[in-house]
């Protein structure tokens, strides 16, 4: 169509999930080659996010990293760039953030700038005719997530609950037929238009703990990176239910439950209807610098909390410290201590109250790596709970 209409058109392809520094640096590179003036992102969240910092990064006199590492600010507007989504997930087209992940350190994060909004979206349910059952599950429960965690969160205001409050009920009540039987354009539509509110939702508040405990996941599994996403929110919705009593009472009525307390359990419920399994994926993605990297990807994700029930710090699970654990603790890790499983690899999963203590393990039985936790105790460092689907 662009070609029709006499504009030139440069392709660029091969984002991955969790876009790299090094993939952004190549599609920056390719945009300047060709002279590009506008940018034009067609895919789900992670080529959408490419495209942002793409088009925001043409305009600067320095590199990505320099951006990345927080050593440089955007300076100048970016290019126009029209964001077009063929998946029904993260909203990236309704925000100004691209989370990015660095490839030499494997730390995750998001980048915000008023520049790297969208000046287009173009929001169509044929688009993703197209996608997988499982993909729909995937990307409909990412939405989820993130509209219950701004409805719930620190930073919500009447402008995003009125969105929260939207997103949840679209994304909910049609989210299982979309799996099922994607090819009908009216299953389609509520869910676009859901993930669409959700996106809005996140650009006016903020994210939570099931990002934050998500996000070194990430990291070190890069094909399964939201896959903690789906897999946590009932569990991280237990434990703030006693902050938002309340709003959850409100979510329960619109996901079709009862009372507030019901929540958790009928979100483990919609997980397995639209066919959300335990695994996190192959372990080949497995980062072979674990030890190194998993302390920064901890400071990062702990700065995306702001979920209604605080975070702490602990001087022993800091981002200064990433040790084997003693003996006694690498005693109670086992095989049936894995929530998720990545072929050997586990993941270690517990929260305490009544101050928010959090964590992740990874893991292979016997042999416990180090913890992405926080705790600020001088007791012994204990698990308290573990997420088993």
């Amino acid at each position: 169509m662009l070609a029709e209409a006499g504009i030139a058109v440069h392709l660029f392809e091969g984002v991955e999930n969790d876009p790299s520094l090094a993939t952004c640096d190549r599609g920056i590179a390719a945009a300047r080659d060709f002279g590009c003036d506008m940018v034009v992102a067609i895919g789900g969240g992670s080529a959408i996010d490419a495209g942002k910092i793409v088009a925001a990064m043409l305009p600067q006199a320095f590199t990505i990293r320099e951006l990345f590492r927080g050593e440089r600010n955007l300076e100048r507007p970016a290019l126009f760039f029209v964001a077009a989504p063929t998946t029904a997930g993260t909203g990236s087209e309704s925000t100004r953030v691209s989370v990015l992940t660095d490839e030499k350190t494997q730390v995750k994060k998001g980048i915000r700038h008023p520049f790297m909004m969208p000046q287009a979206a173009l929001v169509d349910p044929e688009l993703t005719l197209g996608l997988t059952p499982e993909v729909t599950a995937q990307s409909g429960m990412d939405a989820l997530t993130q509209a219950i965690e701004c409805y719930v969160g620190r930073n919500a205001n009447p402008a995003s609950d009125a969105l929260a409050v939207q997103a949840i009920e679209l994304l909910a009540r049609h989210l299982p037929a979309a799996a099922e039987n994607g090819s009908k354009i009216e299953n389609r539509e509520p869910v676009a238009l859901g993930q669409h509110a959700d996106g809005n939702c996140v650009a006016n508040a903020a994210l939570g703990a099931v990002h934050g405990l998500a996000h070194p996941v990430g990291a070190h599994f890069h094909a399964a990176a939201r896959a903690g996403l789906r897999l946590l929110l009932p569990h991280v919705c237990e434990f703030n239910l006693p902050a938002q009593p309340e709003k959850f009472d409100r979510i329960a009525a619109l996901i079709g439950c009862k009372s507030g307390r019901e929540v958790p359990a009928a979100l483990s419920a919609l997980n397995r209807r639209v066919g959300i399994t335990d695994r996190l994926g192959n372990s080949d993605s497995m980062n072979p610098n674990f030890r190194e990297s998993s302390p920064k990807a901890t400071a990062s994700a702990r700065r995306t909390i702001r979920g209604p029930r605080r975070t702490r710090t602990s001087p022993r699970f800091s981002e200064k410290r990433c040790e084997a654990f003693p003996e006694a603790e690498m005693q109670k890790v086992n095989e049936r201590d894995c929530a998720f499983r990545g072929g050997d690899w586990g993941v270690k999963y517990f929260m305490r109250g009544p101050k928010l203590d959090w964590g992740l393990i990874l893991l292979k039985p016997g042999q416990a790596m180090a913890s992405t936790g926080t705790r600020k105790s001088r007791r012994p460092f204990t698990f308290s709970k573990e997420l088993r689907l």
